[in-house]
């Protein structure tokens, strides 16, 4: 048994030092979210104890929202205005911790959160103590694909009622029953988890049933533990996304620069998504980037950006220029983070979470058809497609956070995230190719180059 043990957490920490590897060649732009749902008695507390320990021992940062249940004002646990409380301050606790970016950490734990609110909704219906439609509208809120789609995964603890009971009252002097701790709610309850996976499962990344009624706390946290880290693991390996070239593509592709929305829809096949480093080395692979063009409310002012040197390669045409347009790669995270899987509302949930990564401010897409540039003037630029999302903003007291990783900071005489003229940005030195289209597709504005204005000066 002691062996046993032995080769658990040598086979634990092998893959943990995998995943720091990974770490150190990929940088993780947010934390994963862990919740931990289920019946009283389940293993639920121990389990995540066990879990942020051997994280932090592994060189992992973590942060655990605590349940409140015991702190909550709503005297009567089986109102759903107890329910609600309790959902509401683990949301804030969730967004408050993905929010705060000068003290992000690897791996965010919600002991009880969305789901458990949901298991428990089911339950105080099926039980006549909540309205059906007072739950539907509170589950509207609460499967918010803003919300709930933060999860990565979800761990629903479960227990049979005999051995919830047995474990409650094996170290206390007294075998009373609770409002809760009784067979008859403990039974109620754990049929109110397994509708809710069934019902509910699709509206989040992963639902894990653990069941614990008879396994000890080794086995359950070798298997919350090894979900965890290779769930990591895949956060880490970046999964992009393509097209297939095809030769009625390829036709079209090559007919012209610009396209309208309903010029490429018949000739793209399905989105596909693959480890970054394979997508890029292929040729026969086309890489859709979602871009935004922000400008002002009058649309006379374009928001520029200036990539930092170290996030691209020296043979990136975006090296050392001023960029029209904010956006990146599709992700695999992407594709899972919208209920509506079509390629362009793939696209939005990209350029939605490449603006909030990158400058801090969040848009609104509603009703925003894109149009599409491909200039194939090299190698790299035979791989890209542009998605391009025309999206004007107020200018006034909107306030930039540049991440630093990416992007050159507002600081001194940089002009990246600054809102510039078309006649400034028309004195730019150089600009590469998506720019150029931009400024001619959405502006009417030629753009000429300093050495080309030199030229005609002569």
């Amino acid at each position: 048994m002691a062996n046993e043990r032995k080769m658990l957490i040598k086979e634990l920490q092998k893959l943990a030092e995998e995943v720091l590897a990974l770490k150190q060649e990929h940088r993780q732009k947010r934390p994963i979210v862990i919740e931990f749902s289920g019946s009283p008695k389940a293993g639920k507390t121990s389990c995540i104890n066990s879990l942020e320990l051997f994280l932090k021992r592994n060189g992992f940062t973590v942060s655990i929202v605590q349940e409140r249940a015991s702190v909550c004002p709503v005297s009567d646990k089986q109102s759903p205005m107890f329910n609600l409380w309790t959902a509401c301050t683990s949301l804030a606790g969730l967004i408050g911790t993905l929010e705060n970016k000068k003290n992000q950490v690897d791996v965010l734990i919600l002991d009880r959160g969305i789901f458990d609110a949901l298991c428990w909704f089911q339950w105080l219906v099926d039980n006549k103590k909540m309205e059906k439609e007072q739950k539907e509208t509170t589950e509207s809120f609460l499967l918010m694909e803003e919300l709930v789609k933060c999860i990565d995964i979800v761990f629903a603890f479960c227990v049979s009622p005999k051995v919830s009971i047995e474990r409650e009252y094996a170290t206390l002097l007294t075998d009373k029953l609770g409002s809760i701790m009784n067979e008859k709610v403990l039974g109620e309850y754990l049929k109110s988890i397994e509708d809710t996976i069934i019902n509910k499962c699709d509206f989040f990344h992963k639902v894990f049933k653990i069941e614990t009624s008879c396994k000890n706390q080794d086995e359950v946290g070798k298997e919350v533990t090894k979900i965890t880290l290779d769930t990591l693991k895949d956060l880490l390996m970046e999964r992009i996304g393509y097209f297939e070239k095809n030769e009625a593509l390829i036709n079209v592709l090559l007919s012209k620069k610009v396209f309208d929305y309903n010029q490429l829809g018949d000739v793209l096949s399905p989105i596909k998504f693959d480890l970054r480093d394979k997508v890029e080395e292929n040729f026969e692979f086309l890489q859709p980037i979602p871009i935004a063009i922000i400008t002002n409310k009058k649309k006379n002012k374009i928001l520029v950006i200036k990539k930092n040197k170290n996030a691209v390669s020296e043979s990136s045409p975006e090296r050392d220029k001023i960029l029209l347009y904010i956006g990146g790669h599709m992700r695999y995270e992407d594709a899972t983070e919208v209920t509506c899987h079509d390629f362009i509302s793939i696209c939005k949930s990209t350029l939605k979470r490449e603006i909030k990564e990158e400058i801090g401010i969040s848009i609104a897409l509603n009703g925003i058809q894109p149009f599409y540039i491909y200039t194939p003037t090299n190698e790299r630029s035979e791989k890209h497609l542009a998605v391009c999302f025309f999206v004007p903003i107020e200018e006034e007291g909107i306030k930039l956070r540049l991440d630093s990783n990416e992007l050159i900071l507002n600081k001194g005489k940089s002009k990246s995230g600054r809102f510039l003229t078309i006649d400034e940005i028309c004195q730019e030195p150089e600009l590469e190719q998506w720019s150029k289209m931009i400024l001619k597709h959405c502006f009417d504005v030629e753009y000429k180059s300093s050495s080309q204005l030199s030229l005609f000066d002569d």
